[in-house]
């Protein structure tokens, strides 16, 4: 009886199990060789050479190994050549250093001192990036920084990494970029990517994913029965072949219904949902994949994300020379302020603006004896949403201050002085919705003008009374009758 499988694969595959013990044992002989140093520690000198010795015999060990498992197939050539020179230069050097640190022992000369020392320093370089490009062979080339946060990202100049991409029109949707891709690339691609094709199977790209593997093609457009892909999905997780494998994260019903679904209706790469049918369940499953804000307004996402606590001792202090300051909601950070007129306004609105610039969304000024000049300061609250500044005198200039306002939703000039030229300057704020200019020099054309330019906005002068020019009423005696 022949028998099957392949005996340098199998002890190949001990590689990932004895690969961790050069790490320890030579990680171990230089924090031994460094501690030893100092007089307290001296008595663990003896353990540096022996240390050395069994790190240099296990990396050994484990290059074997991994030669042996290399066989196997499913590497990036490149990134497994590198590996490979890395690790046999990791057991030259260690070995290396073993050798010279018998040595030094012997003879404390400074040559052989630079020696050992120097190639301490080369074994640990190698270790590092043999380890390195080991761990990109087995979970893909940015398995190291695609956790890395983004602030961290831009103190070593990297590119920033974005959360999943959310889908903000189902309609408009590519099925495989916005739907399928994200999940091949979530639970597939760790194995089969540009780096590592395990079964020389790459979906990391449209053309990778179409070429198939050695098993053949990964789906059968249509089909979702005979999909390879999907038959491997469906195995039981103890089988040998149930992808992806035992301890992997694995797909969701909904992920799985998504898969079926766009192979059944001919695993299209350059439809969008519009373009296929979308019954029952499917329907209900890709409804969860839309961006909940897809629907609500810039003002409204930015009060659903509450700012940084402002300072309870700064409010009170406000409170004390009688400004009302008050939030959104008992749990809320937003403030909504008022300054009676009887106060002095400019001086607490400078105030409040240094104080409170991130937390004051709605802001109430009216009858305040407040100039142009002084209203400066609303321009540090980026994040008003609503300000009344009505009965005060400010004008045109004024304007100026609140063009910067991009989240500015509610505004009222009611009895101020601004003309057209000065709502004219309020073009660029898209998130306007109602302006109350009633007994303003505002015109109707000006108002118009404005509209036309931000489509949400409704501006309101006011109500025009038609008044009738003459009433005549014939008044009768009491008691008379209509004969």
């Amino acid at each position: 009886m022949e028998e099957s499988g392949d005996l340098l694969l199998f002890l190949g595959r001990f590689h990932p199990l004895f690969l961790h013990l050069p790490i320890g044992f030579l990680v171990m002989a230089v924090m031994l060789e460094i501690v030893s140093k100092r007089e307290k520690y001296q008595s663990l000198r003896p353990a540096v050479g022996f240390t050395l010795f069994v790190g240099a015999v296990s990396a050994l060990l484990a290059a074997v190994l991994g030669l042996m498992l290399a066989r196997d197939g499913g590497y990036s050539e490149d990134l497994l050549s590198i590996h490979q020179w890395l690790g046999i230069a990791l057991v030259v050097f260690s070995f290396a250093a073993w050798w010279l640190q018998r040595q030094y022992e012997q003879k404390s000369t400074d040559q052989l001192k630079k020696a050992y020392f120097g190639s301490l320093a080369l074994m640990m370089v190698f270790l590092g990036g043999a380890g390195h490009y080991g761990g990109s062979l087995t979970h893909g080339s940015n398995y190291l920084t695609q956790n890395m946060p983004n602030s961290l990202r831009s103190l070593l100049g990297m590119e920033q990494t974005k959360g999943p991409k959310l889908i903000t029109n189902l309609e408009e949707a590519e099925v495989f970029g916005d739907i399928v891709h994200p999940i091949l690339e979530m639970r597939c691609n760790s194995c089969h990517n540009a780096s590592k094709k395990k079964g020389d199977l790459q979906m990391h790209t449209v053309q990778a994913l179409q070429r198939g593997g050695d098993s053949g093609a990964a789906f059968v457009a249509g089909d979702p029965a005979q999909s390879l892909l999907l038959q491997r999905i469906h195995l039981p997780e103890t089988d040998d072949e149930h992808m992806p494998p035992k301890g992997k994260t694995q797909l969701t019903d909904q992920q799985i219904a998504l898969l079926e679904w766009w192979i059944a209706e001919g695993a299209p790469f350059d439809k969008r949902v519009a373009d296929l049918r979308v019954e029952g369940e499917i329907d209900a499953i890709l409804q969860t994949l839309v961006d909940p804000n897809a629907n609500k307004s810039e003002v409204e996402i930015l009060l659903a994300n509450e700012p940084s606590m402002p300072n309870r001792e700064k409010i009170d202090a406000f409170r004390e020379q009688g400004v009302m300051i008050k939030t959104l909601s008992a749990k809320s950070n937003w403030l909504q302020v008022t300054v009676d007129k009887k106060l002095p306004v400019a001086e607490l609105l400078a105030g409040l603006a240094e104080s409170f610039p991130e937390q004051i969304t709605w802001l109430d000024l009216k009858e305040a004896e407040i100039t142009d000049e002084e209203l400066k300061p609303v321009r540090e609250l980026k994040h008003l949403t609503k300000l009344r500044l009505e009965k005060t005198p400010v004008s045109d200039a004024g304007m100026e201050h609140l063009s910067g306002l991009s989240y500015l939703e509610f505004l009222n000039l009611y009895s101020s002085r601004v003309g057209d030229q000065g709502i004219a300057k309020l073009g660029s704020l898209k998130n306007l919705r109602s302006l109350y200019a009633w007994d303003t020099q505002v015109t109707e054309a000006g108002a118009s003008q404005l509209e036309s330019q931000l489509s949400r906005l409704t501006v309101n002068l006011g109500f025009e009374v038609n008044v009738v020019d003459s009433l005549t009423v014939e008044v009768l005696p009491v008691g008379y009758k209509q004969p």
